[in-house]
């Protein structure tokens, strides 16, 4: 459930144009009117709505994955996410994403909340769920032959990320989410 607008001035959209239409994104350009009166111009990537997953094992390790990532062109540790296929519900997707990427498949699939990727100029937004009672399941998929799934205990997360070796924001905020979870549960 993606949350609903804030009541502010919003601005007015005067114009739009689709300058370019992707497999996985697609951009435009729209001339908006502030509520000052003045114009701007916004650059927005579209791109539809996914699943991130925190994924803990009967021992309490955090699976993570290890992949090359084009765009930053290196490796990067990351908690599995993938889109939301179309017709597809967001536990359906977590369920098949773990699979494709851990070989793992989630008995119990919890909600965490969600958050805007980057909401300055993309319209991506991230479903964040908890997976456990996990059982092996692996789902073929033809562009994760590359993924090491990895197992790390949660004290050692914040070390990983303060120590950049976890520097994407979906794995930030999931795995926050995450921490601050188990602390209030201790508590």
């Amino acid at each position: 459930m993606k949350p609903s607008g804030m009541a502010v001035d919003k601005e007015k959209t005067i114009s739009t144009e689709t300058v370019y239409r992707g497999h996985v994104v697609n951009l435009r350009v729209d001339m908006v009117e502030m509520p000052s009166g003045r114009q701007a111009t916004r650059e927005v990537v579209e791109h539809d709505e996914c699943v991130a997953v925190v994924p803990v094992d009967e021992r309490g390790n955090i699976l993570l994955v290890r992949q090359y990532r084009y765009a930053p062109g290196k490796e990067l540790l990351e908690i599995p996410a993938g889109g939301i296929d179309e017709g597809e519900d967001a536990v359906t997707a977590v369920k098949r994403e773990m699979g494709e990427e851990t070989g793992f498949s989630p008995k119990t699939v919890e909600r965490m909340g969600g958050f805007y990727s980057s909401p300055g100029f993309c319209t991506e937004y991230l479903h964040l769920f908890l997976a456990t009672d996990l059982v092996p399941n692996r789902l073929e998929a033809e562009d994760t032959e590359s993924i090491q799934v990895m197992k790390v205990r949660p004290e050692e997360l914040e070390g990983l990320i303060a120590s950049e070796k976890i520097c994407d924001s979906k794995s930030i905020a999931g795995i926050f989410t995450y921490l601050r979870r188990l602390e209030s549960k201790a508590s």
